[in-house]
């Protein structure tokens, strides 16, 4: 997909001035935004639209996902991608991620676990509920199987709204870099998700209510 760059930290794709991981033009702080959802091929769908360059990296042979451009992404569990990114332990970054037919239940649409109390991840349904995490575990909300979640800081979201309270802190240091489809727990792959993965977007900064609502809709 042909993205040209324009100033620091931007992409337009196709001459789009407010791409919709930045749809009110404000600059946000994106690390990567990718869009598996009408990519051109599985390799197009790797590549960072932000122009930051953060692709992310396909582990190969039977760990590679499936891919079609109408769905996405579409692991079917033990499937998973790389990415570079390390969260920080003061909770000082977001993530978002709309999905659809998720299908297995106790396990992760995206995630990494540095230890106890030392999580960044989402699980639409685990243990009949949606887990967010970015520090310490909340799960405020009945499983879903298809929806744009995500978490901010110590707030979780659920399709553009605030859902629970606030996420407690991280207990210890982070060391291991962000998988999506799967969770990585300690460098080992764990839980990994059945369903269809259409955009992830991935801020190392908090957005605030009305940016997540604004990059929800963007993603709709």
């Amino acid at each position: 997909m042909p993205v040209m760059k324009v100033g620091p930290g931007r992409a337009l794709i196709y001459g789009d001035t407010n791409p919709w991981w930045d749809p009110n033009a404000e600059n946000l702080s994106v690390w990567a935004a990718y869009q598996p959802e009408g990519a051109a091929s599985f390799a197009a769908s790797l590549l960072d639209l932000s122009g930051n360059g953060n692709n992310a990296t396909d582990p190969g042979g039977a760990n590679t996902p499936a891919w079609d451009t109408v769905n996405g992404w579409k692991p079917v569990g033990g499937q998973y991608l790389i990415t570079a990114f390390t969260p920080q332990n003061d909770q000082s970054q977001t993530i978002l991620i709309k999905f659809s037919n998720y299908t297995a239940g106790n396990t992760w649409i995206a995630g990494v676990s540095s230890g106890a109390n030392c999580v960044f991840a989402i699980a639409p349904a685990y243990a009949g509920a949606i887990r967010y995490y970015n520090g310490q575990l909340l799960a405020p909300s009945l499983a879903v199987v298809a929806a744009t979640l995500g978490v901010a800081g110590s707030q979780g979201y659920r399709n553009g709204v605030a859902d629970g309270g606030a996420i407690g802190a991280w207990a210890g240091a982070s060391g291991f870099p962000l998988w999506l489809l799967a969770l990585n727990n300690l460098g080992v792959l764990a839980g990994g998700c059945t369903a269809y993965i259409q955009r992830v977007a991935i801020y190392d900064t908090v957005l605030t209510a009305p940016q997540m609502a604004a990059v929800t809709a963007g993603m709709a």
